[in-house]
């Protein structure tokens, strides 16, 4: 780990263009150079951390095959406080991919309604942190989603009822509402 600012940071302006939040972006990312590590959102702290061990399964699995510098940002309860409607946990990023991170890892339900119910949410918290980014970025002069490749990533725990055919239309609507930006539901992510 390094007190340095990551490159990651700079090139997106992230100090700047997050100069007026309650708290300093510095204190809110988490520097890694590891070629796998996992992220997973904290209960007792409510943050994205970094963690060497996994807590069963309400963890995200990173690939940093290059071993290069990664960045995890925790944007709710860190970054941003109490934003109306929810933003995502987190993110983690490089030069040239920035994934946001929403984890419904304790989702639960069986029902067709319940099982909607948690991927709309999860979608319109990472729609409200994609324009949360987009105008604090404009502000510092940046193109956020032509600066670097965005994705949205929703990690949910393998017992939560899946639908391939429901998770695909979620993704192409999602992409549809937001000029192309991809969304996944993997607990892996390849930077």
């Amino acid at each position: 780990m390094t007190t340095d600012v990551p490159e990651a940071v700079k090139n997106l302006k992230l100090k700047w263009a997050f100069k007026n939040v309650a708290k300093p972006v510095e204190d809110c990312y988490t520097v890694i150079n590891d070629k796998e590590f996992f992220i997973e959102d904290d209960e007792s702290s409510k943050r994205t951390v970094v963690v060497r061990i996994p807590n069963e399964e309400k963890y995200c699995k990173v690939i940093n095959s290059y071993g290069t510098e990664a960045v995890v940002l925790s944007i709710d309860n860190a970054l941003i406080m109490h934003h109306p409607g929810g933003i995502a946990d987190g993110a983690v990023f490089n030069m040239e991919n920035f994934f946001f991170v929403e984890f419904k890892t304790n989702a639960q339900g069986n029902s067709d309604m319940a099982v909607n119910a948690t991927y709309r949410k999860a979608m319109e918290q990472l729609k409200s942190t994609i324009g949360l980014f987009d105008t604090h970025l404009q502000n510092a002069n940046i193109e956020f989603t032509r600066t670097i490749n965005v994705v949205c990533n929703i990690v949910i725990p393998s017992t939560f009822p899946r639908n391939m055919a429901a998770e695909m239309t979620y993704a192409l609507e999602f992409a549809h509402e937001t000029n192309g930006i991809p969304l996944t539901f993997e607990n892996i992510i390849e930077l």
